[in-house]
Order: C-alpha cells, then sequence, then structure tokens
C-alpha cells in the first residue's frame, strides 16, 4: 500500500496526474484506504476536547456515495449524484449545489441552491496538474449574522506543486474589504486530502455549508508542519500578524496521517499579547 500511494503522490509532484490512474479527482483512482472522515476540536485549558466542526464520507463501487458536514449549529448529509462517474449534484434536503464543467473532469463553477432559491455562486479555476488556484463565492442571500457577501480564495504553489500560500479576500455588503494571507511549510509526507476524491466538490460543499474558512487545506499535497497568517494593506503588502501555529503530526505505519495537534498563538491589534489555542485534528480512513 505504501508503494501505492508514493507512486501516485510523485505523479503529483511531477505534474502529470491529469489523465494519469492516480488523478487525484478521479473516483476510479483510489487506494486501498481513503480518506473518511475529519474531526477539528478544540482542546480546553483542562485537557478537555470540545466539537468544532467535523466532516466525514461515505463510498460506493462508483466512488463518493455522501458527504457530511457538521458544525456547532448544524448537520448535513449531501447525497452525491454522478454523471459521466463526475460529480454532477449534491442534495440535501432542500439544499441541492449543482457541478458544471467545461472540456475537463474538474468543474469550473457550481450553484448552491435552497429550496429552489440560489444562495451562492462559485467560480474556480486550476493550475498545472489539476490544482485549484482560485475559488470566488459570490452570495445571493447572505447567511445569518454574515456581512460578507463575496469570499475569493487564491493558492500558491512551488514548483514540486505544493500550496505554499492562501490569500483570502472578504467584501462585504458596504462594499468594504478585509484580507488576510497564510504561508505554510511542510513535513515530506502526504497531506491525507490527496486520499480523498472529489476535492473541488468537497471546497464548495464545505464553503456552502459554513464549515470551512480556510479551504486551502484540502488541497496540500504534503501535511503541513507550521503556517504564518498576517492581515494585508489595501496594496497586498503585509500588514499584522493574524497567527502563528505549529503541527505536530502523528502518523500510521502505512503513512497515513491520524492526528495533528495544533498550538496557535492569536494576535489582536487591541491585546499586547498574543492569545494561545490548541486544537486537534483526528483523520479516518475507509480501507478495503
Amino acid at each position: 500500500m505504501i508503494h501505492r500511494l508514493l507512486h501516485c503522490f510523485g505523479l503529483f509532484i511531477t505534474g502529470v496526474v491529469l489523465g494519469t490512474g492516480c488523478h487525484p479527482d478521479n473516483p476510479v483512482a483510489t487506494d486501498t484506504c481513503r480518506l473518511s472522515s475529519v474531526t477539528d476540536q478544540l482542546v480546553e485549558t483542562s485537557g478537555k476536547l470540545t466539537d468544532e466542526t467535523s466532516w466525514s464520507a461515505t463510498y460506493g463501487t462508483d466512488g463518493v456515495n455522501t458527504i457530511t458536514t457538521r458544525t456547532a449549529s448544524q448537520t448535513a448529509t449531501f447525497g452525491i449524484e454522478l454523471s459521466d462517474n463526475l460529480p454532477a449534484r449534491a442534495v440535501s434536503g432542500q439544499d441541492v449545489i449543482a457541478m458544471s464543467y467545461g472540456m475537463s473532469s474538474l468543474p469550473v463553477s457550481a450553484t448552491f441552491a435552497r429550496g429552489g432559491t440560489v444562495q451562492s455562486t462559485f467560480t474556480m479555476q486550476y493550475g498545472a496538474g489539476g490544482v485549484l488556484t482560485r475559488i470566488v463565492e459570490s452570495r445571493q442571500v447572505l447567511p445569518a449574522n454574515s456581512l460578507t457577501r463575496q469570499r475569493e480564495y487564491t493558492f500558491t504553489y512551488d514548483a514540486a506543486g505544493n500550496l505554499t500560500a492562501e490569500r483570502d479576500v472578504f467584501t462585504l455588503r458596504d462594499g468594504l474589504t478585509l484580507a488576510q494571507e497564510a504561508t505554510f511549510t511542510f513535513d515530506t509526507r502526504p497531506s491525507p486530502y490527496i486520499r480523498f476524491a472529489y476535492r473541488p466538490l468537497l471546497t464548495v460543499v464545505a464553503l456552502a455549508t459554513d464549515m470551512e474558512t480556510v479551504p486551502g487545506r484540502f488541497w496540500h499535497q504534503l501535511a503541513p508542519t507550521a503556517l504564518l497568517s498576517y492581515n494585508l494593506n489595501s496594496d497586498g503588502s503585509r500588514a499584522t500578524m493574524r497567527e502563528n501555529s505549529t503541527f505536530a503530526l502523528t502518523y500510521d505505519a502505512d503513512n497515513k496521517l491520524t492526528t495533528r495537534e495544533q498550538t496557535a498563538l492569536l494576535y489582536q491589534s487591541s491585546v499586547p499579547t498574543p492569545i494561545s489555542k490548541k486544537n486537534r485534528q483526528t483523520f479516518g480512513y475507509s480501507c478495503e
């Protein structure tokens, strides 16, 4: 199993993954173990774990059957409908996410509707090897307690295909924009997300359900060991630091990441001393 994973991973970083049997978003291209769950929990000062967010997936012979997202306020299970072996729709009750494709197997846009009313539209762009380089969400209906009408995420990769930076720009209802940027350093072993097919769909589902605010994590090829996050000035230059995080990674015997312990220092302009926070992410796999 390890040699097969490393083979696929090698194709990733050489940029020839498109059209090969190791295409990351091809439902046929699955290892004997596929990523099936991620739980992100806050570690309180007492050591107690408090559930924050999680998602899980079930698989069938044709690929991903369902994606379930959970936050403190909601749970949604989306059934995946395929067309030509690609996800065409994800449906959870009155919530419907429809994917649109161009000339490749990567979706270029998506629509999130609730009860027949469009809530958000998404546009996506990709780089070499099929990696996501930009996704923009334009909201027709603002979620409760939100003033953000557009969210734009852009991702920068190095020559080996590793996601080195994520830049997020949020446009508020009054036209004001807020921008931030995160940079990453990496371990030498793979991110668990390369074991999940349909990463564009997962990205849209996570954003549509407000389960994720830093979607670049789905596109890491190597597991991050640290991140630095900054507020940005109007000209795009870095202003104040927002976050300084390090990650302690635990792998099993097959090089699958099982636990990621995050230690974060959060900075606020009005508070001279950064706030310390700890999170724990756990990863589960469905193995054949």
